[in-house]
């Protein structure tokens, strides 16, 4: 015990220290107050039933359950990679502590700071518990218990990645990889095939019990899982917590299992290139792999710029075969999609399946762009690379250039996945190709804004860790933020605010193409286009002018 106090003494104290975490726990403190000012009472009437205390508590744990998604991860996922990286790790392993005390030490540091961040609601929790309608132990401290469970797996998570990472910048993107896995995507499932009794529908029924999310809407009493009216007969709460305790177990004897001395020397195999072995094996790798990534790479032709072969080349999963992959999961993900969008028309109509595909679209690109394009700057910077680059004959358009195509053309392989769904909708529906058309174009520009926001973002910081939390951030707030305000329409917010608010999110738009229910009122098109447009050419300047600066000597 006394090994695990002096790591966590160290790793807690380094946390409080540092600014962003002060800055995380006043915007979290600031954000779930707001949730109270916008839903508190604005007449003097006794709300004597406590449906207004219910609802408050509700959001502030939607509140509560989107940081821990966003900020949990982060911090753990992290603090392995530097601890390799500045080989402090190194001199941890040479000590008399166990490996059991330095895991233990570093987890429950976490959770020390998961404590700090949940403290951080109990102000508007109060504020929820004083309107009336809830209980102190079965709903308030029931629900902070739960969601303590729900951290302790993302801590579990980001420690686990860690030890497979080696920079930050795969680590927090793999962190948030697993992350939304475990939580958001197994919810999509079952809300795109609905209430089936086959096989595969009873399966989906099973998988999104391992996520927090059915779990949660059960404590808040709200049955109706994604709004499709099917009350969930299961314990939902039971379930996930049987998950996250094996989970939790599991992950903490491997975490344990992996702290060793193999994490700071790894071997590498040096590979074997094709052309070097004999002429059979050559001939046999031409017709079994389409693309063989231990053939020689040509050169790169003049007409090509070189900066984007060079993220291609260096990127992970950025090579041509790994791209072809990347195709063939993309081919598969279209079948679903239009499955998916032939049995959803049966039950639920075009439009409520158009959108749930939408919702689905955007949310992997938010996703997967700051990973791409958040350290497309920072990264060069933090690697010392960047002066490599600035001593080649390379102009800052050039480099600039080049790196925004790497990402357009991988952006570009996840929007072609819901054509397919988009051509069923059509041909179910014909009436609603103009409104499919307008998706596609709402859909392409979210892309671009998304991967020009994550652009601008790295060429402001010098660190990939940063770079890409604000990039989180950044987009998080501006697809899911701007949906507060329509949640929360005709209560306090009006016709125009909701509306103007609307128009800054490109989703919002789509969902409005699509006649989705609750978008029908407003008029987003043509309007978010040209929002849209103009903040894409003002963090195109932005992002060539620092490029330019960086670019300079020093």
């Amino acid at each position: 015990m006394n090994g695990i106090g002096v790591i966590l003494g160290r790793e807690l104290l380094a946390l409080l220290r540092s600014g962003r975490v002060l800055a995380i726990l006043l915007v979290i403190s600031v954000v779930a107050s707001l949730v109270v000012l916008l839903k508190w009472p604005t007449t003097a009437i006794v709300d004597l039933d406590g449906a207004r205390g219910r609802e408050v508590f509700r959001w502030v744990t939607y509140a509560m359950l989107a940081a821990a998604i966003l900020v949990v991860p982060v911090f753990p996922s992290t603090l392995l990679v530097r601890e390799v990286r500045r080989r402090t790790l190194e001199l941890l392993l040479n000590s008399p502590l166990p490996r059991s005390s330095i895991y233990f030490g570093k987890l429950f540091a976490m959770l020390g700071f998961v404590v700090l961040l949940l403290s951080t609601t109990l102000p508007a929790m109060a504020c929820a518990y004083l309107m009336g309608g809830l209980s102190l132990s079965s709903d308030v401290l029931r629900m902070y218990g739960f969601m303590m469970i729900v951290c302790t797996q993302l801590t579990v998570i980001g420690l686990l990645v860690g030890t497979w990472c080696r920079n930050t910048e795969s680590a927090l993107r793999w962190s948030y990889g697993v992350t939304f896995a475990l939580t958001i995507v197994p919810w999509f499932p079952d809300a795109l095939f609905p209430g089936g009794t086959s096989p595969l529908a009873r399966g989906l029924q099973v998988l999104k019990l391992i996520s927090p999310i059915p779990g949660l809407l059960q404590m808040l009493n709200q049955n109706s899982l994604s709004g499709t009216g099917l009350m969930e007969s299961r314990d939902a709460v039971f379930w996930y917590l049987c998950f996250a305790m094996t989970f939790i177990l599991v992950g903490t004897i491997v975490c344990i299992r992996r702290l060793s001395h193999s994490l700071l020397d790894q071997s590498r195999s040096q590979g074997y290139i094709t052309d070097d072995q004999d002429s059979w094996i050559q001939a046999s790798r031409r017709v079994l792999y389409l693309v063989d990534p231990q053939r020689r790479s040509r050169g790169i032709p003049p007409f090509i710029n070189p900066v984007m072969v060079k993220e291609f080349q260096c990127r992970q999963f950025g090579r041509m075969h790994w791209l072809l992959r990347l195709v063939a999961g993309c081919a598969v993900l279209s079948l679903l999609l239009t499955l998916a969008s032939a049995r959803g028309t049966e039950s639920r109509g075009v439009e409520y399946t158009g959108a749930l595909i939408i919702v689905l679209q955007v949310s992997l690109i938010v996703l997967l762009t700051p990973g791409l394009a958040a350290g497309m700057i920072a990264g060069e910077i933090e690697g010392g690379s960047w002066n490599l680059l600035r001593a080649t004959p390379l102009g800052p358009a050039r480099i600039l250039f080049g790196k925004l195509v790497s990402v357009i053309l991988t952006l570009a392989l996840l929007l072609c996945a819901t054509l397919p769904g988009y051509a069923v909708i059509m041909l179910i529906k014909p009436i609603l190709q103009p409104q499919v058309i307008q998706v596609l174009g709402c859909l392409v520009a979210s892309a671009v804004l998304a991967m020009l926001i994550s652009a601008a973002v790295s060429s402001l910081f010098r660190s990939t860790a940063i770079a890409t939390t604000v990039a989180y951030g950044v987009l998080i707030s501006l697809f899911g933020g701007t949906m507060l305000v329509w949640v929360n329409r005709d209560a306090p917010f009006g016709y125009a605010m909701v509306e103007n608010t609307l128009r800054l999110n490109p989703m919002a738009a789509a969902l409005n193409a699509m006649q989705a229910e609750g978008f029908t009122a407003y008029n987003l098109i043509p309007s978010a286009w040209w929002i849209a447009g103009i903040s894409s050419s003002l963090l195109l300047v932005l992002l060539f002018v620092q490029t330019l600066r960086l670019t300079r000597p020093d």
